[in-house]
Order: structure tokens, then C-alpha cells, then sequence
């Protein structure tokens, strides 16, 4: 499985989203969350960012800036699956405004979305990057083109 544990611990971060060892913002940590993972598994991105509800209502917090503006991070797993249309339903009867996907902070692009995704299962204190293909796979069997490496090479 291609996932990246990543520790996130409360006591890491101040209220406004600032690491308070490194004095980085959380989204230059998720930029240095996903470059570290795109080198672990290339020539995978990641494209989940998953967390228990607590470290996603910690992430939307440090997104704010610590302004707690109502957005909810993060859908909800349904059976163990993610169903986007069932989390929009519910969305429909909830007082805050979901975040299904924030533009990966790799490539710049919000075309290119990160899912966040909640799960009880996971502990408070780590948040999980992973890969996951269009069948909800785990993307073990990912298809590299004939040429990713020149780039590298001719770099």
C-alpha cells in the first residue's frame, strides 16, 4: 500500500496553523508532506489525505488561520468507502461548509485535488497520505510510462 504517516500532533501547532518548530505554515507542510511522498513512491502522487475527525477539524482550523470560519474538513467514510454523493446529502443538512478536496500544494493545481477524508479508525494524532486509483484501489499496479525516467536523466 502506498501510504505516508504522517505525525500531527496539537501540541506541534499553534491556533493560526503555524508549525512551531520549523515557523512554517500548514500548507508548506502539506507541500513538504506531498514532495516527500511523491519521492518515496515515485512517479506516484499522493491524492487522499485522510485523518480521525479530530486531526481534520484540527486541519481546517490551521487552514483558517485559527478563524474557525465553519468549514468542515474532510468526508465522511460510508461503509468503509468514499462516496461522494452520499457526503454531499448529508452536506445539504449540515451548518458548515464541507471541504471535499484542496488543490495539491506540489503541483500548484487545483486540478489536481487531494481528497480529505475522515476516519474514526485512524488515530488523533497522524494524518495518512495515500495513493488511490479510480477503482478505489490502493494503486499497487500503477502504469509508468515509457519515458519517466529521461526527465530525471536529462535533468
Amino acid at each position: 500500500m502506498r501510504q505516508l504517516i504522517i505525525p500531527f500532533h496539537s501540541s506541534d501547532y499553534a491556533d493560526d496553523g503555524m508549525q512551531k518548530a520549523s515557523g512554517k505554515f500548514i500548507m508548506e507542510m502539506l507541500r513538504e508532506w506531498e514532495t516527500t511522498f511523491h519521492h518515496q513512491f515515485f512517479p506516484v502522487y499522493a491524492n487522499v489525505l485522510e485523518g480521525h475527525p479530530l486531526a481534520m477539524a484540527r486541519l481546517s482550523r490551521y487552514f483558517d488561520g485559527g478563524k474557525n470560519e465553519g468549514f468542515d474538513f474532510g468526508m465522511d467514510l460510508i461503509d468503509g468507502e468514499i462516496d461522494i454523493d452520499a457526503n454531499m446529502e448529508m452536506d445539504d443538512h449540515s451548518e458548515s461548509t464541507m471541504v471535499y478536496a484542496i488543490g495539491s500544494q506540489i503541483h500548484d493545481d487545483e486540478d489536481e485535488p487531494l481528497l480529505l477524508v475522515k476516519n474514526e479508525a485512524l488515530k488523533d494524532d497522524i494524518l495518512v497520505l495515500r495513493y488511490e486509483d479510480d477503482n478505489g484501489e490502493n494503486g499497487d499496479e500503477v502504469p509508468v510510462p515509457e519515458n519517466v525516467g529521461e526527465s530525471i536523466r536529462h535533468s
